[in-house]
């Protein structure tokens, strides 16, 4: 077996529908990661001129001329396969010890356990020992396993399968998502996909999620550069409250729950008033002063002249098998809209029509008690 240097369009050949392809091993982020200042290698190894593995690398150079070597989301091979492992691993080896380097660091896109929402192991599970046990047996050092962010890449990661339809998933939802996202939409929250035009909007919601959240947040130029090359793995969406529909759901509500009202008191003017019948009014009433503001609300919207108010954003890649949400945040002032869940309905939609196998919601702590600060 022979490891060289290959085109993209090999690279690209070996990658498609494999079970390792991730959007941080491609062509692509290559070139982004070019363009920071890393130099970029694409490496496979040939057994009788046939493709068997191959692995984008980033090289920095760190002192005295001498680099290490980043392999993101590891190699594209089968982690199980111990010789081709070893034969693989080798020949990285004295790569990059002949590009003056000193150290491959990898985190391979492997499975080593699932678990349910809660935490808690699934029946049959069998963790995925082999993988790891494979990697140190080769003299890899393992760091070990986490429960929060300490990695480059995220090592939780919240999926759902995509081998049902939409109903059948939503099914699954609990019954307050199931009430949040009619919500949403009810308010006249609409999702769009944008183009890069609408970035600087994009950029400035996620900055001012990050600073609420207190963790770091890119820059708009990064996020220039992240849609320059990526273009055709990404996809934006912006959340917005549609004042006309806002308006009109919020007057439709405020007129529906007046005639609500009025059959109440028309039925306690016939009937002998019980307990039952002054709940319902009060809860009428209270309806009633709900929808009151509601409709206020809406009308000043709606004339801010702004038929579009964008609230929220969310960054999804397509990698391999799976369609991720990588970076989100919504406006603090719009809070009440809740357009997340509009934003993660709509992605999942997208996911099942475009067949995607693996619906990710990307990086999540692996603590799941309730105190702790990362939960939900």
């Amino acid at each position: 077996m022979i490891l060289s240097k290959i085109t993209n369009d090999e690279f690209n050949s070996f990658i498609e529908g494999h079970e390792q392809a991730s959007f941080l091993q491609t062509v692509e982020l290559g070139e982004l990661k070019k363009d920071s200042g890393y130099k970029i290698h694409l490496v496979g190894l040939k057994d009788n001129n046939k493709l068997v593995a191959v692995s984008l690398l980033l090289e920095r150079k760190i002192f005295l001329n001498k680099s290490t070597f980043y392999a993101p989301r590891g190699f594209i091979i089968d982690y199980q396969n111990k010789q081709l492992l070893s034969e693989f691993t080798n020949q990285i080896k004295k790569y990059i010890y002949d590009n003056n380097g000193f150290m491959i660091i990898i985190d391979p896109n492997v499975i080593y356990n699932i678990r349910t929402s809660d935490g808690d192991l699934i029946d049959g599970n069998i963790p995925n020992d082999s993988a790891i046990s494979n990697l140190i047996d080769l003299n890899y050092k393992f760091y070990g396993f986490n429960n929060f962010f300490e990695t480059t890449q995220a090592r939780w990661s919240y999926i759902v399968e995509a081998n049902k339809n939409y109903e059948q998933i939503r099914a699954n939802f609990s019954k307050s998502t199931k009430k949040n996202i009619d919500i949403v939409y009810k308010k006249g929250v609409v999702v769009k996909q944008v183009g890069d035009d609408q970035l600087p909007i994009f950029t400035s919601i996620l900055a001012e999620t990050a600073k609420r959240k207190e963790f770091d947040s890119h820059s708009l130029s990064y996020y220039q550069n992240f849609y320059k090359y990526l273009k055709k793995h990404t996809v934006l969406y912006m959340a917005y409250i549609d004042t006309n529909i806002y308006y009109d759901n919020s007057l439709i509500n405020l007129k529906t729950e007046e005639e609500n009202n009025k059959l109440i008191l028309e039925k306690m003017n016939r009937e002998k008033v019980g307990s039952n019948l002054k709940n319902q009014l009060e809860i009428s009433n209270r309806l009633i002063e709900k929808y009151k503001e509601e409709l206020t609300k809406a009308l000043d919207l709606k004339n801010n002249k702004m038929d579009l108010i964008p609230i929220g954003a969310l960054l999804s890649v397509k990698s391999g098998n799976e369609y991720i949400t990588l970076s989100s945040g919504y406006l603090e002032k719009y809070k009440e809209f809740m357009p997340k869940y509009a934003l993660y309905d709509q992605h999942i939609k997208d996911a099942l029509n475009w067949g995607f196998k693996i619906i990710n919601f990307y990086g999540i702590a692996g603590d799941f008690n309730k105190n702790n600060k990362y939960y939900g």
